[in-house]
């Protein structure tokens, strides 16, 4: 089978659009058996035609895989309790916890035989399709992340919404996808989440009904109690970072920006004399980019980062990180981003590093330490590169309610020096860069702003227009070989041979 036609087969099987656009209701197509379960072979034929039977059904009644409840995938109260002790009863014979997290899969013999030992324990019997649909859910439920494992491995999902145990959205891009994939019932449901957060040394409560974390791989989650969902949950959202070679070269294939971009923002931050805002919505790879220029620093920069949540994780011989904490159930305890960053001016660091500008005080704080010669990087959320300035302004005036515009103005032109703003294509899914802009001075009530770089064509092949062909910064870039004035004035992929500089690009952090 060729890598299109297996592609298809996958998002055939997990995607509510694509069954629309590839299989014809009518048709009684179905995928062919070596694509069927997407990741791993059914232990036992019968679970085979399990499956198989399952989807027929679904796909004869004219009812789409998402909204399909009641097929042969969902688990009887006896299926249900059979799987429960079968995994009780692996959990005493095997360490799952060390397994899961070595990635050493369970054989599926020793599933099987432990399904079998629950059975005979309770006297009780299961006909052949449903003890095989057990076995299946609980080969699932082993690998790292269960029912969810093949949307994690599928390379065009980016985010994952589970509505509740029978409700499961993929997204590409920003389109949202119902699938065919959904829990054996609540309970396992509330199971695997709780397991998830274990993981991260959390857990979901009444109290701590919101869990917002990540994990090393830089997979993000954010999970709310199902005491605040309504009629639905617990709600769980997993954010899949593809963009895992944290590199220049990985921002390039991506085709985030074209190289003389990329070549500019890492000339900027190598130089360590310019604090960069990266701005955009949510979800279009802003802490990605932070991490990717980062492999720019120097080997012996003393780094912190300040974070709600832990994402960045240089690697760096000298990076630190400091993480807010919020109160407790007593209402104390709590330790905020702006207490850290005014901590971090007493480690004497190179850069310090805010991983998302939310609140007016750590605005105010990270700025201030920007004026005062710390060079930084953070994150934003704006609608453009302009807008960016206006959110600090927002952002600063609600925390200096007795300072003029004027003043507030000028403490960003003095702290910020570079705005990258990126955003997310409908059509393609892709993130790009859409606007690089340089901050300039204060003057006559503005903050004199330089335009660079802007997207003009979007699409899969996409242009990038050149503003300016000169740079406040125009020593640090020719010192790499970088010269705007040399370069079309429009730029895609397809010319960057003519925009490699001369200067190193490899990690200076390694």
């Amino acid at each position: 089978m060729s890598n299109e036609e297996d592609r298809d087969s996958i998002l055939g099987l997990f995607s509510t659009r694509a069954t629309r656009e590839r299989v014809p209701r009518d048709s009684g197509t179905l995928p062919a058996s070596g694509s069927e379960s997407g990741v791993h072979n059914a232990p036992v034929s019968t679970a085979q035609r399990a499956t198989v039977a399952g989807r027929r059904e679904t796909r004869a009644s004219g009812t789409s895989l998402g909204g399909s409840h009641g097929g042969r995938g969902e688990l009887s109260p006896l299926a249900s309790t059979i799987l429960r002790e079968a995994r009780r009863e692996l959990g005493s014979d095997h360490n799952l916890q060390r397994a899961q997290e070595a990635g050493t899969p369970i054989a599926e013999e020793d599933i099987v035989s432990a399904v079998d030992k629950v059975l005979r324990r309770r006297s009780e019997a299961l006909d052949d399709i449903e003890r095989a649909n057990v076995i299946i859910h609980l080969q699932k439920d082993l690998m790292g992340w269960g029912v969810l494992q093949p949307l994690i491995d599928n390379k065009e999902v980016t985010d994952i919404h589970v509505y509740d145990w029978k409700t499961i959205v993929l997204q590409r891009g920003k389109v949202s996808e119902s699938t065919g994939l959904h829990f054996p019932n609540h309970q396992a449901y509330v199971a695997f989440i709780d397991r998830l957060l274990l993981r991260l040394g959390k857990s979901l409560s009444t109290q701590q009904h919101t869990i917002d974390a990540a994990l090393p791989n830089g997979v993000r989650i954010c999970a709310v109690h199902e005491s605040v969902c309504g009629a639905r949950g617990p709600l769980l959202c997993i954010r899949v970072p593809r963009i895992m070679d944290a590199s220049l070269d990985g921002i390039i294939s991506y085709q985030v920006a074209p190289p003389l971009i990329v070549n500019y923002l890492a000339s900027l931050t190598r130089s360590g004399m310019a604090t960069m805002m990266v701005a955009g919505e949510t979800g279009t790879g802003k802490t990605t980019l932070i991490k990717c220029l980062a492999t720019q620093f120097g080997p012996d920069e003393s780094i912190i980062a300040v974070e709600d949540t832990p994402e960045l994780n240089f690697q760096h011989p000298y990076f630190r990180s400091l993480v807010s904490r919020p109160p407790n159930v007593e209402g104390v305890g709590e330790v905020t981003l702006q207490e850290h960053i005014k901590t971090t001016l007493r480690m004497t660091p190179t850069r310090v590093i805010l991983g998302e500008m939310r609140t007016p005080f750590a605005a105010e704080a990270f700025l201030e330490s920007a004026q005062t010669g710390h060079v930084g990087m953070s994150t934003i959320h704006a609608r453009n590169a302009r807008e960016t300035l206006v959110r600090l302004e927002s952002l600063l005036g609600r925390a200096q309610k007795s300072v003029s515009i004027d003043i507030i103005r000028q403490q960003i032109a003095l702290a910020v020096d570079s705005v990258v703003w990126l955003f997310r294509e409908k059509g393609t899914g892709k993130p790009r860069v859409g606007e690089v802009i340089e901050v300039g001075h204060f003057v006559e009530g503005v903050i004199q702003v330089r335009p660079m770089f802007t997207l003009v064509k979007t699409g899969k092949q996409p242009v990038w227009r050149v503003d300016s062909w000169s740079s406040a910064f125009d020593e640090i870039l020719a010192a790499d070989g970088i010269f705007l004035g040399d370069s079309p004035q429009e730029i895609t992929f397809s010319n960057m041979r003519q925009q490699q500089p001369s200067g190193d690009e490899g990690s200076r952090a390694n």
